[in-house]
């Protein structure tokens, strides 16, 4: 580290015109208007109502608090708005983190806004984020990952190694307008992590060429993930899951996970696993090798207005009854030890409305997968998905349409099936029991 530089007072000016340009466009560039008018819209009454200071209103507190991290002459910089200098100055090396890291650990306590200028940021490892931190890039703002060595991953190929580029540790804290690239990196690791949130704002970014999870929260509630564009990961695009264990399937509820582009992803494109009160809705997900869309389990929320089409990519077939557009079901493997044995192992009250798929093994399917498979016809009867509502979907192309391996009290209603090899299969009880299937409209091409 520049050590001259480092934690000047105010001895370099904010300066670059450009630069102050670049603030003040900020808010244009990722679609949210002004940074501190977002903040503002989030926060700006009082009580507990919409509008007041309480979690969850999807965002940091106002605060004047304002850092700017660029890269000039080699190095990467911190600027304080509220200070006038550079605070923090470090030769460029694949290190970024350390200068967000030092702008996130400056963010006060009333919450900040941290704005990463239009430039590349290469990063050695993870920078971490606290409670009221806006995290803010615009057009060209990149952060480029680094690899960390090699393995054979889940489907027996030697992968890179990586590691998360940001991590989210704290309330009311968004992430926007920022491109992360994974360099090729497919293991362990993470565009964007959060974990325990009360709070989680991640719109309008993009993730290309890798992470094993591209967009990641778990135990968090009050989170909203919308228009972002996933492209390529490895794993999962937008889950609930992480990918060390100590994080993994961790229950969140309070979800809304709208208006995103997911496609090339070698299981589920968007994966709400363990989440309750929940929205997917308006997302587009294509080539996938695992259902597209996944509850596995999840209960009491919507599947709404998503289009999936064209799940082709090396499927993973291990589970029964095909691979799906839509998926809701109980998955033994997907368990952990606070949801196991519970009434939220398995997925209910799950309404899937709307949506449209296209040339996928199945359209929609509700099932159950034990470890063992000695134990699938109890688990069929017992640990099934139930209380669920298939209404409005179009499905074409497909094996089977509308596929009821296992589940109860259901219903499949006024759906338009097309083309499909098998509109409609219900199985026979006891897998299937009390599922009404009615005003639903087949053609055969």
């Amino acid at each position: 580290m520049d050590t001259d530089n480092a934690r000047s007072t105010a001895a370099t000016p904010v300066g670059a015109s450009s630069r102050r340009s670049f603030v003040g466009g900020v808010g244009a560039a990722t679609g949210l208007g002004s940074v501190f008018e977002r903040l503002a819209s989030h926060h700006g009454g009082a009580g507990d109502g919409p509008g007041s200071d309480a979690p969850g209103n999807g965002g940091p507190a106002p605060s004047g608090a304002t850092y700017h991290v660029y890269r000039s002459n080699g190095k990467y910089r911190v600027a304080s708005g509220g200070k006038g200098g550079v605070e923090f100055t470090v030769t460029a090396d694949r290190n970024a983190e350390e200068a967000f890291q030092y702008a996130f650990d400056e963010v006060p306590e009333d919450g900040g806004t941290v704005v990463a200028d239009a430039d590349e940021f290469r990063f050695g490892g993870p920078a971490e984020m606290g409670d009221g931190t806006l995290l803010t890039g615009g057009s060209g703002t990149r952060f480029v990952a680094s690899a960390t060595g090699s393995r054979v991953g889940f489907t027996e190929r030697e992968l890179d190694v990586g590691h998360d580029l940001l991590r989210v540790r704290g309330d009311n804290a968004a992430v926007t307008g920022i491109e992360f690239d994974a360099a090729g990196t497919r293991l362990d690791n993470h565009a964007v992590q959060a974990e325990d949130c009360d709070g989680l704002v991640i719109a309008d970014n993009r993730t290309v060429n890798g992470f094993q999870m591209a967009l990641s929260f778990t135990d968090c509630e009050n989170v909203v993930v919308r228009d972002n564009e996933v492209i390529d990961p490895n794993w999962y695009g937008i889950t609930t899951r992480g990918a060390r264990d100590d994080l993994d399937l961790r229950r969140s509820r309070d979800v809304l996970i709208r208006g995103n582009r997911v496609t090339d992803v070698t299981f589920n494109n968007i994966a709400p696993y363990s989440a309750a009160n929940f929205g997917v809705v308006g997302n587009v997900c294509y080539r996938g090798g695992h259902s597209l869309i996944a509850c596995s389990p999840a209960q009491q929320g919507t599947i709404v207005g998503n289009v999936c089409r064209d799940l082709e990519l090396e499927p993973i077939a291990a589970d029964p009854g095909g691979e799906a557009g839509l998926e809701i079901e109980y998955k033994e493997t997907h368990l952990s030890d606070d949801v196991a044995g519970t009434a939220d192992e398995t997925s209910f009250d799950v309404t899937v409305a709307n949506n449209h798929v296209e040339n996928c093994g199945v359209g929609f399917i509700s099932r159950t997968v034990p470890v063992d498979e000695d134990d699938e016809d109890e688990y069929r009867r017992t640990k099934r998905p139930y209380s669920f509502t298939v209404t409005g979907n179009a499905i074409n192309d497909c094996d089977t349409g509308v596929l009821v391996r296992s589940g109860a009290d259901g219903v499949v209603a006024t759906n338009t099936l097309r083309a499909n090899d098998t509109q409609i299969d219900v199985r026979e009880s006891p897998f299937a029991e009390n599922v009404r299937t009615d005003l639903n409209v087949t053609r055969d091409a």
